[in-house]
Parts: structure tokens; sequence; C-alpha cells
């Protein structure tokens, strides 16, 4: 059995019927008036949960992909078997909450691990030899969703740290993508594209760039408040979680949600609907704009306030991927039933904009003053990272920006 948790508090019990989990709250935390649920697909009740609902919520907080896969053998774990995966990396990850194993005769209590340069350095050569970085820190029982190699740490005054015993991580460590050959210039790319959505106005996670022993990048978690020498978890669910599907459903011709669902999803649960669907559309017209066709149910969230009410998330994993020539720039989420971007007309504007309810003059509007805003920065935040503006990303992403901005000015027309 695994032991849900909120700051010390227990939430609930996690347990395996085969490949089946149920979840139960425990009577204690229906009890207290500050409760909330893990999902809005999981509301608080005493009876006990069976089925999909609770495999797609805890699915969606395990690394995917060739991660998750490397992970699964160099641990000896069953394929596809979600609670043994929690069981090994599940304490802390996204959201508020962590998953417990009791009786732990190797507890600790929370603190933080000094995480040295040498060990980063070591750590990355690993991470060529394609040892994950969760693998190398498994003893401390983090995970994190998604298909990138990354690992959550403390950083606070210029140090890294690594959470012991249950300690909130304030951050995301995220390297170069590999192999780097295909994947050149990641960390200045996620860099470049976060720093400019910042610069524009998009609320977006804060990063900053660790040069030492190599470039890498810290991604400061939205999910995470910091009170003095206190780390706080707040809860985020992403599009999968709230869609109740699973993780490899992330993408839209996967039978995943497509931007129809997303804004129906913000429409049905946002504290505040109209503010967030303007958000949505902002990080739809950005992600068009920069080239980012990884933009897909999993790379965008709703977070619980302290109010206990959704709202939508800051931006994160905004990158450039057309920049890389091996993967294709087919959108993850199509525009009117378009998925090329150079194909999306002022027809599959249009159809969008019926589907969801906007205004298409309300939408070129807010198209052009990206555009402008992009235009005027790029320059400055480029140069603030130390990138250089002959370089082939500066100018892949100059020319990308101009580019779609025209293809938005032309078919966008009122």
């Amino acid at each position: 059995m695994l032991h849900v948790r909120h700051g010390g508090q227990a939430v609930g019990e996690l347990r395996a019927q085969g490949r089946a989990l149920t979840f139960r709250y425990e009577a204690s935390w229906l009890s207290r008036s500050h409760a909330f649920p893990l999902s809005p697909r999981l509301p608080l009740q005493e009876a006990e949960y069976l089925g999909d609902e609770v495999l797609s919520f805890f699915a969606n907080l395990l690394p995917e992909g060739t991660v998750l896969d490397t992970l699964r053998k160099l641990q000896r774990l069953p394929k596809g078997n979600v609670y043994k995966l929690l069981e090994a990396f599940g304490r802390e990850c996204a959201g508020a909450f962590e998953l417990v194993v009791e009786p732990d005769t190797n507890a600790q209590d929370p603190s933080y691990e000094p995480y040295l340069v040498e060990q980063l350095r070591g750590d990355l050569v690993a991470l060529r030899d394609n040892i994950p970085l969760l693998q190398r820190h498994g003893e401390l029982r983090l995970s994190l969703a998604g298909a990138q190699n990354k690992i959550p740490v403390r950083y606070a005054n210029g140090v890294l740290s690594l959470p012991v015993g249950g300690a909130a991580s304030t951050h995301i460590l995220k390297p170069a993508l590999q192999p780097e050959k295909l994947y050149p210039d990641a960390v200045y790319n996620e860099a470049l594209c976060m720093r400019l959505a910042t610069a524009i106005g998009l609320p977006v996670a804060a990063v900053e760039l660790l040069t030492e022993p190599e470039p890498v990048l810290l991604v400061e978690r939205f999910d995470r408040v910091v009170d003095r020498a206190s780390v706080h978890r707040l809860h985020q669910l992403d599009f999968c979680q709230l869609a109740g599907l699973m993780p490899d459903q992330k993408c839209e011709a996967d039978s995943g949600p497509g931007l129809v669902d997303v804004f129906a999803i913000v429409d049905q649960r946002s504290a505040l609907p109209a503010r967030d669907r303007l958000q949505l559309v902002d990080w739809l017209l950005f992600n068009y704009l920069i080239g980012n066709a990884d933009a897909h149910a999993k790379n965008v969230a709703m977070l619980y306030g302290h109010d206990g009410r959704l709202r939508l998330a800051p931006a994160y994993d905004l990158v450039s991927t057309t920049y890389w020539s091996s993967l294709s720039d087919k959108l993850a989420m199509s525009i009117g039933g378009e998925g090329r971007p150079r194909w999306v007309m002022q027809r599959h504007w249009q159809k969008l904009c019926d589907e969801v309810g906007l205004n298409r003059t309300q939408l070129r509007r807010r198209s052009l003053g990206l555009i402008a805003a992009a235009g005027k920065h790029l320059v400055g935040v480029a140069d603030a990272l130390g990138l250089a503006q002959a370089s082939p990303l500066f100018r892949h992403i100059e020319q990308t920006v101009a580019k779609r901005g025209r293809w938005l000015e032309d078919r966008l027309v009122a």
C-alpha cells in the first residue's frame, strides 16, 4: 500500500489489485475544512475509487517514453505496472501530493543534500551513456512526468541541493537533450523561448541558465511556494489528468485532447474562465509563432490556488521544435482540423473560433500584439543569455517568428 500525503497529513491510500489501482480518501482528510481532491475527476467521497480514473491520475505522475523504459529495465520493474513504478519513484513528483511507502525502514527526515558541481558533472556524463538522472538518485524516490531527462532540485542563493526524506524541491533541472547531435542547443533553445514569452507578458515559469559544468536549465516550479526556509507544495493537474486520459494520449492524433477539449475544460473548471481563455489564446499563438509542435496536453496545466479553485498554470516547456530537422512540424493540437502549420488558413482559424467561441477580430489583435512584442524583445533576450545573433538558433527563431507572423497577419484578416 502507498500512503498519499500532503504537508505531512494523510490524504488517502493507493492499492494495487493486479494491474488495476484503487484509491480511498482518509476520513481525517475528508473532515478537514481545507481538504481538496486529487482531481475534479476524483471528488472527495468516502467510497473507494477503482478503475481508469485512478490509473490516469497516477500514471501521469510518472516519466514517459525511453526515460521510463530505461528506468524500468534498470530497476527490474514490470512493464506497465504503474503501482510498482510509483513505489520506486513517486515521492517528490508534480503537484501537492507525495506517495509514501510504509513502513519505511530507511526513512529520513526531510532535508537537502548538497548537489555539487562534481556530482552534476558525473550525472551528465552518465546521461550520455543512457543512464537517466532519476536512476542516478533513485534512492531519493524522485519522479517527474514527461519524456525528457530532468530531476527536481532545490536552488537557493546560487546553491543546488537534492531533496531527501520527502523534502519539496523548488526547481527542475533540465540538461541538454540526448543525443545532442540530433538536438543541438536544446538548453539555449528553451531558455530563449521561455525568456521571450516572459518578456512579452505571458505568464511563464521563471528560468535560469547555469553554465557549470556545462549549460543546464533551471525551471522554477510554480507548484511550489517558498516561505522563508520552508517549501510548500501546490497542486497542479495537466490536461491528460483533467481529461482522464493516459500519458500516451497526450497528442490529439493519439485520441488525446485537442484545443476544443482544452478550452472546454477551462470553461468548466477555471475559477476565472474568461481570463484563462485569453491566457490560453496567447499560449496557442506563441507556440505557433516560435515553431513549437510539441504543445500537447501534458505541456499545459491548471493549478489549485489557496482558495482551492483551479486556474490555468503559467506556461512551461516552450521550445522551438522546428529547429531540429529530425522532428515533424505537425502540431500536437490541430488548428481548426489542420495540423500542418504552413497550411493553417483563414478557414481553419475561423473554424477554431467557431468551435471554442473566440472572436476572430480579437484573435487577430492579440496575434499582432504578440508578433510586435516578439520582434521588439528577441534581440535583448538573446543578448542577456549570451546567445549571438549570428548563431543558427537565434537566426532560426528570428526567421520562424517573422515567417509565421506574416502567415497570421495574412490569414487572420477580419
